[in-house]
């Protein structure tokens, strides 16, 4: 199920390149976003009969869902717009070091100086991925930039998710922040929305379909399930593959070009989020 989730998270990178060929950004993110909340919804109320919280729970599903929803596809789809899809995948592939960066700072976890070598290396892979694609066809600073703010927002929401997490199901978060934060992202999107062409080829609604049901629903119901059945710490070894599979399936479906340093900056990227899964030092305190 984890191989399965993180090959269709993969697909996403080339999926949404590919699709903004015909769609707008934002009309893009916003629709799928849309369909994906209704159908997860429907199905946390069938499993659990109900998506609500405590009233006092209310403030942090706002507030993460503004970060990682509304904030991270703004510059998760602005990012794919103006960079490769490769490099999009490659970058996303520091949150992990991200995250563990922000968990110290909440409070959640205590970090020895160890844990900033490890946060050190992912920043050069950064660095790596970044000037690996200067020369390619389809690659920006500004969306490599934009990518590294996915990354960001990405860690932060999954620090901010933590508690949520300890007093509700995953499936009833993840739906929660679908809806809340697709509704954050419709003002955005309005104009966008209005100016679309509907009238699109059978290929550019295929992407569509793709990018509303597998990464949103499958995907988050393979995962959950398997990490209650393996534990977090095996589930996160498997996002190692994202980062790769992603820049593959772009090579491989969209012909892009991937340099040599690009994939040593992927490889030094994954080698800094291992070093702060793996090294001894940090002990969660929740």
């Amino acid at each position: 199920m984890l191989v399965v989730a993180n090959v269709l998270w993969s697909l996403n990178y080339a999926t949404t390149k590919y699709a903004f060929g015909w769609w707008l950004p934002l009309a893009f993110s916003f629709s799928r976003f849309a369909v994906a909340g209704l159908l997860f919804s429907a199905v946390v109320l069938r499993r659990e009969g109900s998506l609500r919280v405590s009233r006092s729970d209310v403030p942090l599903v706002v507030a993460a869902a503004a970060v990682g929803i509304l904030g991270n596809q703004l510059t998760f789809t602005y990012a794919v717009d103006n960079t490769t899809a490769g490099n999009v995948a490659l970058i996303l592939g520091a949150a992990p070091a991200f995250a563990a960066l922000f968990a110290m700072l909440a409070g959640h976890e205590h970090v020895r100086p160890r844990h900033w070598l490890a946060l050190g290396v992912s920043i050069a892979g950064l660095g790596l991925v970044v000037q690996g694609g200067a020369g390619v066809a389809g690659a920006g600073y500004l969306g490599d930039l934009l990518a590294v703010g996915a990354a960001l927002t990405w860690a932060a929401y999954s620090v901010m998710l933590r508690p949520l997490f300890g007093r509700y199901s995953a499936a009833r978060i993840s739906a929660l922040m679908i809806i809340v934060g697709g509704t954050m992202l419709f003002p955005f999107s309005l104009t966008q929305l209005l100016s679309q062409d509907w009238s699109l080829p059978p290929l550019a609604w295929s992407a569509w379909v793709y990018s509303a049901i597998f990464p949103l629903l499958v995907t988050n119901l393979l995962y959950f399930r398997a990490l209650r059945r393996i534990g977090a710490a095996r589930a996160t070894l498997y996002m190692y593959l994202q980062p790769f599979l992603g820049a593959l399936f772009a090579a491989i479906l969209l012909g892009e070009q991937i340099t040599a340093l690009q994939v040593a900056g992927g490889a030094v990227i994954v080698l800094g989020v291992s070093l702060g899964q793996l090294m001894p030092g940090a002990t969660v305190r929740e």
